[in-house]
C-alpha cells in the first residue's frame, strides 16, 4: 500500500516539475484556483497572518492562488532542491512579494510564528511532523492537513485522518480526489 503512494507522490513531483517550466503553469494553476479558494473559505486568512506551506512543491499553486486572492505573508517550503529552485523561479515571474520559498523540513523548520499550516497530502513521517505541529506551534495556530479521498484508502492505505492531540474543525472535499482538514490542537 505505502508502495502505491510513494510511486503516486513521486510522479506527481516529476509532473509539476515539467508543467512549472512551460506555458502550461498558467493553465494548471488558473484550473486548481477556483478549487483552492473554495477550500481555503473554511480558513480566515487575514492581511497580518504568517502562512507556511509545508511541501510546497515545484509549482506552489496553493501559495500563489491565496496570496493573489487574500493579503498576508506567505513562505513554502519543501526538502527537494530542485523543486525549490523551480518554485522560487515560478513565484519570481508572477511578481509575488509575499510569498517565499526555501529549502526546509517538516521535522525541524521553525513553527513557532505561523498563524496558519498547510501540510501537503505528500509530507512525511507523519507522526513526527504532528508531534512537531501539537508542541511547537502557538495556540491558536489553524492547520489544513491534505489526505486523499476516503475512498482511495485501499490504495494508498488507511491512515489514522485524525492526529493525536487535534480536532477536525471544518472538512472540504476538492475536485482533485484530495479531501482537506481544517485541524485544531486539543489539550
Amino acid at each position: 500500500m505505502q508502495k502505491s503512494k510513494r510511486l503516486h507522490d513521486r510522479m506527481f513531483i516529476k509532473m509539476e516539475k515539467m508543467l512549472s517550466s512551460s506555458f502550461l503553469r498558467h493553465a494548471y494553476i488558473n484550473f486548481f484556483e477556483r478549487a483552492t479558494l473554495e477550500e481555503f473559505a473554511m480558513v480566515e486568512i487575514e492581511r497580518h497572518n504568517k502562512v507556511l506551506h509545508i511541501g510546497c512543491g515545484p509549482l506552489p499553486n496553493t501559495l500563489i492562488t491565496l496570496a493573489r486572492n487574500r493579503p498576508a505573508e506567505y513562505v513554502g517550503i519543501d526538502v527537494d532542491e530542485e523543486a525549490v529552485r523551480i518554485a522560487r523561479n515560478v513565484v519570481k515571474a508572477y511578481g509575488l512579494k509575499n510569498v517565499s520559498i526555501e529549502k526546509g523540513d517538516a521535522t525541524s523548520y521553525p513553527l513557532q510564528n505561523f498563524d496558519i499550516i498547510i501540510i501537503s497530502y505528500g509530507v512525511e513521517p507523519k507522526e513526527r511532523v504532528f508531534y512537531r505541529l501539537k508542541n511547537e506551534t502557538k495556540e491558536g495556530v489553524k492547520i489544513v492537513y491534505r489526505k486523499q479521498w476516503d475512498f482511495m484508502d485501499a490504495l494508498y492505505g488507511v491512515k489514522e485522518i485524525v492526529p493525536p492531540g487535534f480536532k477536525i474543525k471544518a472538512f472540504h472535499k476538492r475536485r482533485d480526489l484530495i479531501k482537506s482538514y481544517l485541524l485544531e490542537k486539543v489539550e
